[in-house]
Formats: structure tokens, sequence, C-alpha cells
């Protein structure tokens, strides 16, 4: 992975990987088991090369500090903890994302979907 966040194969050239929630992934055949696809974020690829094992110790996340979930390069990514990563997020979305969190606690709103849900089926 080069330092502007570009994905490179064994000859050196550019993968094409896909986007799921915005992040870039890639899959690859697992040596060990070949009928096996193994799938990795690339910002995780990133950090590994950047921080080391560092992101593996518990309660560690990877941030991506301008919030989007597309730009791996070096500059772009930390680690840090949940909470931090949240705060690398402009304060107008983390407001929305809370309110949204919130509805999913009051009791009203999950009956109400709950109907809504059975009435679907």
């Amino acid at each position: 992975m080069t330092k502007d966040g570009q994905l490179l194969g064994i000859k050196g050239k550019p993968i094409k990987g896909w986007k799921d929630s915005g992040y870039n992934e890639h899959q690859f055949r697992d040596p060990s088991n070949p009928k096996k696809h193994l799938k990795f974020k690339w910002s995780r690829l990133q950090a590994y090369q950047k921080f080391g094992n560092l992101i593996y110790v518990e309660g560690t996340v990877v941030r991506h500090l301008n919030s989007d979930r597309g730009d791996d390069s070096w500059d772009n990514i930390a680690i840090g903890t949940q909470s931090q990563n949240l705060m690398d997020m402009p304060k107008e979305d983390r407001i929305k994302k809370a309110r949204h969190a919130g509805m999913h606690n009051n009791k009203e709103y999950r009956d109400k979907h709950k109907k809504d849900d059975k009435n679907k089926k």
C-alpha cells in the first residue's frame, strides 16, 4: 500500500477493490485453504504499516482523521479509541448520529417500528 492510499499487487500495479459502507476493501484466496477468501479493509492495512501490532491492542480502532472512509492515505490514518474516532466526525454529524441512536432507546419508537416490520411480512 502506498502512502497516498493506493493498494498495489505483487507486480506493483494498482489493485481494484470495492466499497462497503464507504470503506475500501479487497479479498484474496487463503493460501492454506484455496476455497476460502480473506477480506480486509485497506485502512487497516495502512494502519498496520504505520503502527504495526499496536492496531491489535484491545480498545484500539483505526481512525480516518478527515472522516472520509475512502481516504486511506498515510496522513489520514491514525489509531485511537472509539471516543476519539467519533470526535473526528464533524459536530453536526455526531449530533445527528446521537439523535438517531437515542430514538432506538425510545420504547414508543421501537414498538411502532416492530408493528411496521410485522405489517411488511
